[in-house]
């Protein structure tokens, strides 16, 4: 029976410097980007705002009188209460009337005027807020290796399992093997995998750009 030849099918080793761990790093940053805004939208968040605020519509379009009415009412109302309440409060029957009105005032101006533009507000991409989750991301994949650089890593590649070897001038040490089959994402200096969406889980692999393993994971899905 044939033994199954030591040697890999397939082996990367790159040295990997600063230089090559900040090119990539905006790179890693716009992928990350990508997904996050991709389950924004997969997540139906977009799809509730949009719901929400149509049914505030058509709530103020039935009725756009009393609308107004109580949105003026509630800013009159407002300021009244804290006056009593600045000034000892309205008690009837023992109980501080003042307070009430000011939460109810202040409940309905919510609903009436602030809760419209926060609608609005979230459905924005937000696309700060993203970018700098975005970033941290990207660096904690490359914290390690920036921690470590220069070092080379070495890939041994049989089939779809891949062994990781990071070689230093002090050790060389096996750090994992895995079995890697997509999505694929191909970089200038980098191949990362990610898991099917809406996961941020992925497999980061640092080598120079080599057209065999390019087409050995080729075949694997496209992120969706």
């Amino acid at each position: 029976m044939p033994t199954k030849p030591d040697t890999p099918t397939l082996r990367l080793r790159t040295l990997i410097d600063a230089a090559a761990l900040d090119r990539m790093a905006p790179e890693l940053e716009e992928i990350f980007l990508a997904r996050l805004l991709e389950n924004r939208v997969r997540g139906g968040v977009e799809q509730r705002l949009q719901a929400s605020e149509r049914q505030m519509h058509e709530a103020f379009a039935r009725s756009p009188r009393l609308h107004a009415v109580i949105v003026w009412g509630s800013a009159i109302g407002l300021p009244i209460a804290l006056a009593f309440a600045a000034n000892g409060g309205l008690l009837l029957h023992g109980y501080r009337l003042d307070l009430a009105c000011m939460a109810l005032f202040a409940t309905l101006l919510a609903l009436l005027v602030l809760v419209p533009r926060v609608i609005v507000w979230q459905r924005q991409p937000w696309e700060r807020l993203w970018r700098a989750i975005a970033r941290r991301l990207a660096a904690r994949q490359l914290n390690s290796a920036r921690a470590l650089a220069p070092f080379e890593a070495q890939y041994d590649i049989d089939d779809k399992v891949v062994t990781y070897t990071r070689i230093t001038a002090a050790s060389t040490t096996v750090r994992w093997t895995r079995t890697l089959a997509g999505p694929a994402i191909f970089g200038n200096g980098y191949t990362l995998f990610l898991e099917p969406a809406p996961s941020l889980q992925c497999v980061l692999l640092l080598h120079a750009p080599d057209a065999r393993f390019e087409q050995r994971f080729a075949q694997c899905p496209p992120p969706r």
